[in-house]
């Protein structure tokens, strides 16, 4: 079953994308490590584009949900907390439309 971002809240939905990033990608998800406030990318979290969008795809999976907005997640370097705070929005939206 997949998981509720607008369930879990903030912090767990956080919670849930570090051990994502830790299981799939071999990052340490203790919070020093990955502050929610560093792009997914580069010099932040560390994302090669390539992953970025393996990560896309794992959200996706995980969450049960569709991210429409690819410019947004490849051209607009989301953090962490962003991407919690849009998987939350979209959660809702979708409880909203069902």
């Amino acid at each position: 079953m997949a998981l509720d971002a607008a369930e879990l809240g903030f912090e767990r939905t956080l919670d849930a994308l570090r051990s994502l990033l830790a299981d799939r990608f071999g990052m340490t998800a203790a919070d020093g490590d990955m502050p929610a406030d560093n792009p997914l990318f580069a010099i932040g979290v560390g994302l090669t584009s390539l992953e970025g969008i393996e990560f896309l795809c794992e959200v996706e999976r995980e969450f049960g949900v569709h991210i429409n907005d690819l410019e947004w997640w490849v051209y607009e370097t989301p953090t962490l907390a962003a991407v919690t705070q849009y998987l939350i929005d979209l959660s809702k939206d979708q409880h909203a439309t069902s």
